[in-house]
């Protein structure tokens, strides 16, 4: 099955391993957290244009979402197993 993360993207949801919260961190925790996880060799996509709520890793990337991770897993929820 598949999960819309936003903006145009949609993952399947086989590829998802977790969400994080970023909706709490300030700017500057941000860019440390931005810094850290460029480390991991996973590509970072923002379609949060700057504004994350959550962090959705896959295996390949790091999806930087405007959607809450609250919302992201109620659809996650709705999806037929």
């Amino acid at each position: 099955m598949f999960l819309h993360v936003g903006g145009k993207m949609i993952i399947k949801t086989n590829e998802l391993i977790f969400v994080e919260n970023l909706e709490k961190m300030t700017p500057g925790a941000l860019v440390e957290w931005r810094r850290q996880k460029k480390k991991t060799g996973r590509e970072i996509v923002d379609i949060a244009e700057g504004k994350p709520k959550s962090a959705i890793y896959t295996e390949q990337q790091i999806i930087l979402s405007p959607i809450s991770s609250y919302t992201l897993k109620k659809r996650s929820e709705q999806i037929p197993s």
